[in-house]
């Protein structure tokens, strides 16, 4: 299948954006427009990097020979509006045993009810799901990669054990130097 994605970023090694050592992947766009989101730049909708699903999966795949990662993380962005590529790569990465987790705006009822294919079959590759809106009025300082109280952590496998979210107890904050840029990710408060 070919199909492309917007991406606003990518790490190849995070331990910051889920449980264990992952490779990251924000979309560029985003409806939602929390107040206060900490990644605003990838709201608008406009071409950041379109990037074909094949390429990514080069991608993940080196990382997981370099860094032995566990899984992949989705993030925005709105990663639910990119759903047809995103769902293509988190099948081959359940084929490959590596985890999945998707954070979303949208709540788990609401896509749970949607017609769209892609939706579905994305949420049927997916371990753990964080939903709803980031809410700057209900900070969440107890759990791990969740912005705000009102954000639900829904295991959609047996893979990781409930309360995975609060292992650390604490948010981290990873940043990354190269000779051309300064980058950052994780919980940036």
């Amino acid at each position: 299948m070919v199909a492309y994605l917007n991406i606003a970023a990518i790490r190849l090694c995070t331990q910051s954006e889920g449980p264990g050592k992952r490779f990251a992947l924000w979309v560029q766009g985003c409806k939602q427009r929390c107040p206060d989101c900490c990644n605003k730049q990838m709201q608008e909708f406009k071409q950041a990097h379109i990037v074909e699903t094949d390429d990514l999966i080069h991608l993940i795949q080196k990382s997981k020979s370099d860094f032995n990662i566990e899984g992949v993380s989705f993030i925005g962005g709105e990663p639910l509006l990119q759903a047809e590529g995103l769902s293509y790569i988190a099948k081959w990465c359940h084929e490959n045993a590596l985890s999945v987790l998707v954070f979303t705006g949208f709540l788990y009822d609401t896509l749970l009810n949607t017609k769209d294919a892609f939706v579905q079959e994305l949420l049927s590759n997916t371990d753990i799901l964080v939903d709803g809106l980031y809410d700057k009025k209900q900070p969440d300082a107890e759990r791990d990669w969740v912005g705000s109280k009102n954000q639900k952590v829904i295991l959609l496998s047996d893979r990781y054990a409930k309360g995975i979210e609060y292992e650390k107890q604490e948010h981290s904050m990873e940043i990354l130097i190269s000779e051309k840029e300064i980058l950052s990710n994780g919980w940036p408060f």
